[in-house]
């Protein structure tokens, strides 16, 4: 398969490494005179059980014991995982062959009819991917190594919506009819290098085994704790005593609050990791009253103090954005224009719109006052100090900002099931921007996830003509015409771009990073090692 670099992903490599593809993952262990008896993680992600609709227990299983059928290298490129070859002529027929020799963990054979099963069973029971698969049309399977996948139309970005795919075994998941119950420890069989021991909720650990049946061999760290800890001050605290080895969450990086007493520490090294997603977002249902105008969307804008935020939130590993929402570094990257701190332009804005100031101090028009609700997660306290902030500046040019602080469970079921949001407050990882069109598009359209229900037809020409062409000038086109779409109608707001900060103990060398899971990933497992001292 031809190689690409990680800035010609989304560009290039989306368009003409699809024809063929191949992952070559056999690698020799690690020298046994450094190998690490036991890796110990430290992570405020909440788990609740280990269902696979348990979203931070999903992403261990994508980390640890399960497989999709392709992956992202360490440059960014599409590599083999449980499929070693991929090819397609037109872009809507897809041929995979699965690797030999991969079992489950309970020693059943997996075969293509796995596959099959997992990517309808997940259309059939989730909504998410219900959406990522939505242009799969059939699913045959010749023989145990070969699955077809037929799209209803040409999509060369088929690949990337693969990504998230963490095959299930048949043999176990076709008598559950209900997977967000199914906490059984069988719920936990995979077939990836890992495999899963124990959810220890008193202790608050999660185990893992290494995989002595694994196709590539027994990965050398025979075994992984997670520890799950309530707050940030108790993980950054086991971090600095050395309890942990490393502090781990999925698409983020450590809070430069602790990063600047972590740094002092002679036993911790700081990692900065690119980071293709968006460090916070304030996205707006732009279905729903007032946000729905883009001029009160430009107005609330220019209420922000990016180099604020800048400062408070991404320290110096942060720049301020342009209104083009997707980051710097993202392949197709065009300068719109920069988002600009400006409460008399803001109140200018909110003035021609016809909202006046009223004895409450917030704005009204036609009697309603100018007020709406910002949706947000309570486990993450950057979250809401950032929320916060927002209230404070919104009242500053009269827009009343109300909270709604949810736990993750009933943030998710809002936002992604309900959209009964008005707006809401997130990041969005790599993967998020990369995936639908490209460019957050599936953030931002009603046909897919969808936070900002956008669904007007000069947005849905845009993202229909980037999905489907072979061209990628075309596709270069398209997306700069989608980024300059952002910039004038604003469904979603960037705070800060930034990169990850990833502390790590200093007695370990050898961490691969992976653009979708950070440090944490199949090739650390083969190559992390005690520093020579």
């Amino acid at each position: 398969m031809r190689r690409f670099t990680t800035l010609g992903l989304l560009v290039i490599l989306i368009f003409t490494y699809l024809l063929t593809g191949c992952g070559n993952n056999k690698q020799a262990a690690a020298d046994t005179s450094q190998t690490i008896p036991s890796l110990t993680i430290g992570t405020t992600m909440k788990m609740e059980g280990i269902n696979i609709e348990d979203y931070y227990f999903g992403i261990l299983r994508a980390i640890f014991t399960h497989k999709g059928l392709v992956k992202l290298d360490e440059n960014g490129n599409f590599a083999g995982d449980l499929a070693k070859s991929w090819s397609t002529t037109d872009g809507q027929t897809w041929t995979f062959l699965l690797q030999d020799g991969v079992t489950w963990h309970d020693g059943t054979k997996v075969t293509a009819a796995d596959v099959k099963f997992t990517i309808e069973y997940n259309i059939k029971h989730s909504i998410e991917y219900k959406s990522h698969f939505a242009l799969v049309q059939s699913i045959a399977t010749p023989d145990d190594t070969t699955v077809i996948i037929t799209l209803t139309k040409p999509n060369p970005r088929f690949l990337v919506n693969l990504l998230v795919l963490r095959t299930l075994p048949q043999h176990i998941f076709t008598s559950v009819d209900n997977p967000a119950s199914y906490n059984d420890p069988k719920a936990a069989i995979g077939c990836g290098p890992y495999k899963f021991e124990k959810l220890d909720t008193h202790a608050g650990i999660v185990t893992f085994k290494a995989n002595n049946t694994y196709y590539r061999g027994t990965p050398p760290i025979p075994e992984i704790k997670v520890r799950l800890f309530k707050n940030s001050d108790a993980l950054y605290m086991a971090l600095q005593n050395g309890e942990v080895d490393l502090p781990y969450t999925y698409s983020a990086g450590t809070d430069p609050i602790y990063a600047t007493n972590l740094a002092k520490n002679s036993r911790i090294k700081l990692m900065n990791i690119p980071n293709l997603g968006v460090g916070k977002a304030l996205i707006f249902n732009v279905t729903k009253p007032f946000v729905n105008d883009p001029q009160v969307r430009t107005a609330l804008s220019y209420a922000i103090d990016y180099n604020e935020l800048v400062r408070l939130f991404a320290a110096n590993n942060g720049v301020v954005p342009t209104a083009g929402f997707a980051p710097h570094g993202t392949p197709g990257f065009i300068e719109t224009r920069p988002l600009e701190f400006s409460p008399d332009k803001a109140r200018l804005l909110l003035d021609q719109a016809g909202y006046r100031l009223a004895e409450s101090d917030v704005r009204e028009k036609d009697g309603q006052p100018l007020t709406f609700e910002l949706l947000l997660r309570n486990d993450i306290p950057e979250n809401i100090r950032l929320a916060e902030l927002l209230q404070k500046y919104f009242a500053n040019i009269g827009v009343k900002l109300t909270l709604k602080t949810v736990d993750a469970t009933l943030y998710r079921t809002i936002c992604d099931k309900d959209k009964s949001h008005i707006s809401l407050l997130s990041r969005t990882t790599p993967w998020g921007m990369m995936m639908w069109a490209g460019m957050g598009t599936g953030y931002m359209d009603a046909r897919n996830i969808g936070w900002a229900m956008v669904s007007d037809a000069k947005f849905k020409d845009l993202v229909d003509n980037m999905n489907s062409t072979l061209d990628p000038e075309l596709y270069k086109k398209h997306s700069a015409g989608l980024q300059q779409y952002y910039a004038e109608n604003l469904p979603a707001i960037p705070l800060y771009w930034d990169s990850f900060i990833q502390p790590h103990n200093a007695a370990l060398t050898g961490w691969k990073v992976s653009p979708m899971y950070g440090i944490l990933n199949e090739e650390t497992w083969y190559s992390l090692q005690k520093a020579v001292p």
